[in-house]
């Protein structure tokens, strides 16, 4: 904050004129020193203000590649938290249904039974689904992290925009108010 100084000089009021004066070409000479005081304090704060700024634009950065990180971390650790828990996941619809596709045979009995049901699935042929079937699954996967990332800060800018909206409201009640 800065602060206004108001210089009086001798034999004079606020609100009338100077009166003209021999000690009043002495004057400035006494406030020389204190301005050049003021300069190099200003000056000193602004190196400290530039130093703490750099520090502030660094640590921001830095910061930034920490969420990256983290970020990057929990979509692995998510993903190996559904991999782990996908058995469980499944309703008793989609296990009476892998049940009726057991009975018929072929290749996705094979895959539900994990046992070859089907004379032409060979190793190969089962390493080809099973890594289809894997992308499929990692893709699946990242897209709905994605998406719960984005609902989340959809949720966010909702909340921050109700709270602005708030704040709109109430200066317009109180520019109502000081009208009436």
């Amino acid at each position: 904050m800065i602060k206004q100084v108001v210089v009086r000089q001798p034999g004079h009021r606020l609100g009338t004129r100077p009166r003209a004066s021999a000690s009043d070409a002495l004057e400035p000479q006494f406030l020389e020193p204190d301005k050049q005081k003021m300069i190099e304090k200003i000056v000193k704060l602004q190196k400290l203000n530039a130093r703490k700024n750099e520090k502030l634009d660094f640590c921001q950065e830095h910061i930034s590649q920490l969420v990256e990180e983290i970020q990057k971390k929990t979509r692995i650790i998510q993903m190996y938290a559904m991999r782990d828990h996908a058995g469980g996941l499944t309703s008793e619809a989609m296990e009476l249904n892998k049940i009726a596709i057991a009975k018929k045979g072929g290749i996705m009995a094979s895959i539900n039974k994990q046992q070859s049901k089907d004379e032409s699935l060979s190793l190969k042929l089962s390493l080809k689904i099973n890594n289809q079937l894997q992308g499929l699954f990692e893709d699946t996967l990242l897209k709905n992290i994605t998406l719960k990332e984005n609902m989340d800060t959809l949720g966010q800018e909702i909340q921050r925009m109700s709270a602005e909206n708030a704040a709109l409201r109430d200066q317009i009640s109180q520019r109502e108010t000081k009208v009436t």
